[in-house]
């Protein structure tokens, strides 16, 4: 669960005192992001969610960063930019400390952190990444590994997915079978002390990991 500071209350409240400290007023910055100043009023006051391409704007705008902007964590001035010459294609995709049910929409109260990843594995406008938990995937996914997750409800079998279960984020090997005229798909963990659960009508694929980050002790 998020600390208070992840809230859009706290998020607004950064916005504001980052506007300020660029000496902006509020419809000199609602006409860069190409908003309404009454959008922006509410923004700071906490009033409205914000969505993650809005905060990347703004954090761009400001030359904040956008780790501070979300969390309130670390230094408030963005890191110096890399010469255009020297940059690889990048893109700051969101950790979610997990999947809300109204994805692919959600506000800044789900992210935990903000991760560079080469752009050519996050094509989709909306991959994201998780931090695994637990060690039921061992030894192909390790406990605080993040994976990173394209959006895809059909995905290939014996694809890694990420899945709503009885609204519980869940991350396992898809397995489609056919079971007479029928065919079934299994969520099958790495680790064989858990046992693979069938999907039912109820249960909500998100979609398929396609590169794990590992993390080193």
């Amino acid at each position: 669960m998020l600390g208070e500071q992840t809230s859009d209350k706290m998020v607004g409240q950064r916005i504001r005192a980052a506007r300020l400290a660029r000496e902006l007023n509020q419809e000199e910055l609602s006409a860069r992001l190409g908003i309404h100043r009454n959008s922006l009023v509410r923004y700071e006051r906490g009033e409205r969610g914000i969505d993650v391409e809005l905060l990347v704007r703004i954090a761009r705008e400001l030359k904040v960063s956008l780790h501070w902007l979300v969390t309130g964590e670390g230094e408030m001035e963005r890191a110096p930019e890399v010469p255009e010459s020297d940059r690889l294609p990048v893109r700051w995709i969101p950790v979610l400390g997990q999947v809300p049910a109204g994805f692919p929409h959600y506000t800044a109260e789900v992210i935990l952190e903000y991760l560079p990843v080469p752009a050519a594995t996050a094509k989709h406008p909306q991959t994201f990444a998780l931090i695994v938990q637990g060690d039921s995937m061992e030894p192909r996914l390790a406990d605080s590994d993040r994976v990173i997750v394209c959006p895809d409800q059909s995905p290939p079998n014996r694809a890694i997915v990420v899945a709503l279960i009885d609204g519980e984020t869940v991350i396992k090997e898809l397995k489609i079978t056919r079971q007479g005229e029928k065919i079934v798909h299994i969520l099958v963990p790495a680790n064989h002390d858990y046992p693979p659960h069938v999907l039912t009508e109820d249960d909500r694929i998100i979609g398929r990991v396609v590169a794990v980050q590992k993390m080193l002790e």
